[in-house]
């Protein structure tokens, strides 16, 4: 149900505002109605009348791509993208190019789109990356991959999940029934099976029970701990009927959605099932999965507040079993393009595939660490695990580093195949240690905010320290990270550290305070050559006296201006009384009464070292002369609040 019930949440629609006409009326039905093969046929009817255009091309595009036929769906997308203004062409042709390893045409066509839409989080991350696929390809070495043997069928198997000495997955393998529409396959139910972990081999094969199974599409399952209810995904149906009585509930297209559903053990069997309170008739839900805590529940859904086809959500599980409600996991997790399938590992990971982070080609499976209500930074797991194809509905125990996936990549037994993996080279992470300090006291500074940098500059992870004043995080070695500490009343400081791959690492961040004796203390005010401007680094410094005069709002500063000796005593002079009084405007624009600042320049009356008229200094000696001081003339008076 992989596709049939989660990316019929995304891949519908992209090319529905073009032209229709009397010739394609037949096969924009079949579209309609999610009868794919079907409509395939009936467009290239239309073709081979001679009426085919960029419209039916379109469309037998997205037909291609909705049954997962990339060589096709690339054929008729180069069809349509040169006549195209339409920045999603060009984003599905790069998926297409990508995922029949044409990775140089695939960056072309991404740089176009990021033209197209700058804004757009994966144009973002393409800026950011444009050369992720080379570094994807070459974490091959990481994984053994075996495809299960005697397991997979012709038909789709996904979303296989061990629990409690068993392994739950879904399958047309049936081949009872009638074919589902969308790929001419049957109907997918829900299978179980007994799971030997030593040798990996699976028995006793049974379909769940009609209490989970209809005769229409049920897919993929997550368990409370305890193993007392279940959720799974399956078509709206009205489960409180007999077996044969079931029915769809239809939305006003009349189509069916997709929803998410709980069933709780009674004896051996499964029974009182229930939907789930955020299903609608006007939005899909796919793919549960508990969190380790059993305090989470996290799916797919294109319910309203979607950023993209598909976005991952999670209810909180209260402890009387109602649900809250659903909450976005936001711009870190989700794109524009579609997230699904997600899954929480033992030690509070979530994985999930996405066609809208930077990747292989279509699916991809992605990891981010959770840290209370935040995301860290997503990660593509990398080749050979991720694939030109869809790769999706990863599950992996922690501690034997061994999981299974699906994917529909080339060798495979059927459409969507379970592959069995074993980490066979460790990822190397470090554990990373920073202990944020007073810089005049050596005291602890607790629940301090701490920003992770990579190399590129772009955010990691946002932490805070605790008691001790540590922040605590992995990072992978052989990497150069940037931790910056922010704290009101303190400068911003950063430490940039080199990982290796030997030993944890520890450091130490000191914050000098911004309050010393009668003086806010800034960082350097750099001004241009002989110029009185605020410069965009001026400015950052300025907003933080700024901020220390609305904590303080009592607070009267003198602003004083510096030179070195070099240069004539009188222009010196005028030059620094331009900049100091620069500098108390641009305080006074931001808010602060022109009564708490005034603006004074000292030239080189005040020099702080030897380094006078006719003394031969190092360029260092003369910049320690060239400052900006914020002097507290009303201390008794400044530091009252009220």
């Amino acid at each position: 149900m992989k596709k049939y019930i989660c990316i019929s949440l995304m891949l519908l629609g992209v090319f529905s505002l073009r032209a229709q006409n009397k010739y394609t009326a037949k096969a924009d039905k079949l579209f309609d109605d999610l009868k794919y093969v079907a409509a395939i046929d009936a467009y290239l009817e239309v073709i081979k009348d001679g009426n085919g255009d960029d419209y039916v091309n379109s469309r037998l595009a997205d037909t291609y791509y909705n049954v997962f036929n990339t060589k096709k769906a690339e054929e008729y997308l180069a069809k349509v993208v040169g006549n195209s203004k339409n920045a999603e062409d060009y984003f599905k042709y790069a998926q297409m190019l990508k995922a029949n390893g044409k990775y140089d045409a695939a960056k072309t066509w991404m740089d176009k789109f990021s033209e197209k839409k700058p804004n757009d989080v994966r144009a973002i991350a393409h800026i950011k990356s444009p050369n992720v696929v080379a570094d994807l390809l070459a974490d091959s070495s990481e994984f053994k991959i075996t495809a299960i043997e005697g397991f997979n069928s012709e038909f789709s198997e996904f979303g296989l999940l061990v629990f409690k000495g068993q392994v739950y997955y879904t399958s047309a393998r049936s081949g009872k029934g009638r074919n589902y529409g969308w790929t001419k396959e049957p109907y997918l139910d829900i299978y179980v099976s007994d799971y030997d972990a030593t040798t990996g081999e699976l028995t006793n094969e049974t379909v769940l029970g009609s209490e989970i199974n209809t005769k229409f599409n049920e897919g993929t399952v997550s368990f409370s701990p305890d193993g007392k209810t279940i959720y799974f995904s399956g078509e709206s149906v009205n489960r409180s009927a007999s077996l044969f009585g079931k029915k769809f509930k239809k939305d006003k297209g009349g189509k069916s959605t997709i929803n998410i559903y709980s069933a709780t053990k009674v004896g051996d069997k499964w029974g009182n099932v229930k939907t789930l309170p955020f299903n609608n008739e006007t939005s899909n839900a796919s793919g549960p999965a508990v969190s380790a805590d059993a305090k989470r529940l996290y799916f797919s859904s294109d319910m309203e507040g979607t950023m993209g086809k598909a976005d991952l959500w999670y209810v909180t599980i209260n402890e009387d079993g109602t649900y809250g409600l659903p909450v976005n996991l936001g711009k870190t997790i989700n794109t524009e393009g579609s997230e699904m399938f997600p899954y929480i590992s033992s030690k509070n990971v979530l994985y999930f595939a996405s066609n809208g982070h930077p990747g292989l080609g279509m699916l991809d499976i992605f990891a981010s660490e959770i840290n209370g209500d935040n995301f860290e930074s997503v990660k593509n797991i990398g080749a050979p695990i991720n694939s030109g194809n869809d790769d999706f509905s990863y599950t992996i125990d922690e501690d034997s580093q061994k999981g299974f996936f699906a994917s529909n990549r080339e060798g495979g037994s059927g459409s969507d195949d379970i592959y069995a993996f074993e980490q066979i080279v460790s990822i190397c992470d470090l554990d990373v240690s920073v202990q944020i300090l007073d810089a005049k006291t050596n005291a602890i500074l607790p629940y301090t905010e701490v920003v992770i940098y990579d190399e590129n500059r772009t955010k990691v992870a946002d932490k805070v320290s605790d008691e001790g004043g540590f922040v605590h995080f992995k990072y992978e070695c052989n990497r150069v990270l940037k931790v910056e500490a922010n704290r009101e009343m303190y400068a911003i400081n950063s430490v940039e550290i080199a990982t290796t791959n030997v030993g944890d690492v520890n450091k130490i961040l000191a914050l000098s305070p911004i309050i010393v004796e009668n003086k806010v203390v800034l960082n350097p005010i750099f001004f241009e050559l002989d110029k009185h401007n605020i410069t965009a680094q001026g400015a950052s410094e300025l907003d933080k006296l700024v901020e220390v005069m609305h904590t303080y709002p009592h607070m009267i500063i003198q602003a004083t201006s510096h030179t070195d000796s070099r240069g004539k005593d009188v222009y010196n002079m005028a030059l620094s009384d331009r900049r100091a009084k620069a500098t108390a405007q641009y305080v006074i624009s931001k808010g602060i009464d022109a009564s708490r600042i005034s603006g004074q320049g000292k030239g080189e009356t005040e020099l702080i070292n030897k380094c006078s008229n006719g003394v031969k200094c190092t360029e260092e000696e003369h910049q320690a002369n060239r400052r900006s001081e914020f002097i507290i003339t009303n201390l008794e008076e400044a530091f009252n609040k009220h």
